[in-house]
């Protein structure tokens, strides 16, 4: 998946779960009157990332090679 696509991807539910957030928030407090229901955004982002994101994008790729020892262990 290129990384073009991959960014679209993720705006997207970024897009959605915003939007879900603030449609709750919105009818929430016209139905109580109560402002705090706009919590309900962070709220539908925290749960859209539980089961959205992998956590292995945002992991480094490694950096040792196989029968290289790394430039830090052998420092005194």
């Amino acid at each position: 998946m290129s990384a073009s696509r991959n960014l679209k991807t993720r705006l997207a539910w970024f897009l959605a779960c915003l939007s879900a957030g603030t449609a709750a928030g919105m009818a929430g407090a016209w139905l109580t009157g109560n402002p705090y229901w706009f919590l309900a955004i962070p709220a539908a982002l925290a749960v859209g990332w539980l089961f959205v994101a992998n956590p292995d994008e945002c992991t480094p790729p490694s950096t040792h090679r196989a029968g290289r020892e790394p430039d830090d262990e052998g420092a005194p």
